[in-house]
């Protein structure tokens, strides 16, 4: 994709920086709706698909509400969803520019399989509506005898395809949300190891990645921990309007996921563990082991949470859990953003001068701007030489007397020029001239060059 290295201009390193807070924003919006959607899509046709073998109303249920759960705003799902992974992109584009690495263009492949598979969950959802209002039509006796039979017919058979379009939707929607996933995770992994760049730079490389393997598995953990607090927070928090009044529902969808979230948050540590240390060596520092024990650290704060409340069988850490569960997928972001960092700090410090270069470029070619090099002997003698010479005294001392104690310490006299206090009684205290850091650094280089030399 061509078109992506077109729109690439070169950043300064402050921009970079910014770049990459971005992309960290992006992730925690993304990474954190997509999982409850991807999670909740996973459960909702499990117990779909339990609900025809058994005929189970329960399953029916809680199938019907963890798809409602997330799909009641189509704007959420372009707002959280589209717009992060599309500005993703652009970022990777940037930050990676010059590397003929393809993270942009896997990121924006897992874009249209996320568009696809969201509009086949939304689909799912509309299709699970129309077979519960078709199957209800057809257990009612609404007209008489003949038109009763032909609309009965005709509820039969919508209700036919309805179900037929629910499994086919879900199923594939799901396919799509695995695919689009997946290659996110792998082109994002493929960005901060610099020592397979040049070799994985394929689709092969990414879907047979042991890292890609391991975060992907990371992701299906989360997602089943992070969708079960959100439907235990919205359905069974204190004061929630949405509270479930069937008992035996209640009860079963409320141990289930209480189970469930307490399995995926004891299976993590070992994922997390798993994943740094599949990391690149050149991505390690001090800043992801600590991000990672912390990462840890919170694990063992949800399943704690997960665990008290199937002890107590009462839902009243919900609230709670989810900001818990928000703050590890914070972290957890962070600290993959950070290993990104660390390891592409070269492919930064190249960008970086790139900028320069071309910044200069475009100056000269805008009517030939170009930048002046500051002149030592010019401050001295626009500025200096009315109170000092070399070889005697005018208004203050002689620098052949002074400049001795500043040989090898050139910081100390620029802090001075920049700074001046008053160290000589028998001189006044020198005003301060107003130079900013580089003129202080040329005059200052400039004195002790003729110092020197005039010995």
């Amino acid at each position: 994709m061509e078109f992506l290295d077109k729109l690439v201009i070169p950043q300064s390193a402050h921009h970079m920086v910014l770049l990459k807070y971005l992309l960290v924003l992006t992730f925690i919006l993304f990474i954190s709706y997509f999982s409850v959607l991807f999670g909740s899509t996973a459960l909702s046709l499990y117990f779909n698909r339990k609900a025809r073998k058994t005929n189970n109303k329960t399953f029916s249920r809680f199938s019907k509400d963890l798809i409602d759960l997330v799909t009641f705003n189509k704007s959420i799902a372009f707002g959280l969803g589209f717009i992060p992974l599309l500005s993703s992109a652009f970022c990777y584009s940037q930050l990676l520019h010059q590397t003929q690495l393809k993270v942009a263009e896997f990121i924006l492949i897992s874009l249209v399989f996320y568009l696809f598979g969201v509009v086949l969950i939304y689909v799912y959802k509309y299709s699970f509506h129309l077979k519960d209002i078709f199957g209800y039509l057809e257990g009612k006796n609404i007209l008489s005898t003949n038109e009763n039979d032909l609309i009965l017919e005709e509820a039969a058979r919508y209700k036919t395809n309805s179900e037929h379009l629910l499994r086919k939707s879900g199923r594939y929607g799901l396919i799509f949300f695995i695919v689009a996933v997946y290659l996110f995770l792998g082109a994002v992994n493929l960005a901060s190891d610099v020592d397979s760049w040049k070799d994985a730079n394929s689709l092969f490389g990414i879907l047979f990645s042991l890292r890609t393997i391991i975060a992907f598995t990371q992701f299906i953990f989360a997602s089943l921990a992070i969708t079960s607090g959100y439907f235990l927070y919205i359905y069974f928090r204190p004061n929630s309007d949405k509270k479930i009044s069937d008992e035996a529902y209640s009860n079963y969808s409320k141990k289930f996921l209480l189970t469930t979230g307490l399995i995926a948050t004891l299976v993590l540590p070992l994922v997390i563990v798993a994943g740094v240390l599949l990391k690149p060596v050149v991505s390690l520092s001090f800043g992801v082991f600590g991000l990672t024990v912390i990462l840890l650290f919170i694990v063992l704060l949800l399943a704690n949470f997960f665990y008290f409340m199937i002890k107590e069988n009462e839902v009243k850490y919900s609230s709670s859990l989810l900001y818990v569960l928000v703050l590890f997928f914070v972290f957890a972001i962070i600290k993959d953003q950070l290993a990104f960092d660390t390891s592409t700090k070269d492919q930064f410090a190249v960008l970086a001068d790139n900028f320069n270069k071309y910044e200069k470029k475009e100056r000269e070619l805008l009517g030939g701007v170009v930048e002046v090099k500051i002149n030592g002997a010019d401050i001295y003698n626009g500025r200096c030489i009315a109170c000092h010479a070399f070889d005697h005294r005018v208004v203050g001392p002689p620098y052949n007397s002074v400049l001795p104690k500043y040989e090898g310490k050139e910081d100390e006299l620029i802090k001075f020029i920049l700074n001046p206090v008053k160290k000589n009684p028998d001189y006044p205290a020198m005003p301060n001239q107003g130079l900013k850091p580089n003129e202080a650094k040329a005059v200052a280089e400039w004195l002790l060059q003729t110092y020197k030399s005039g010995k």
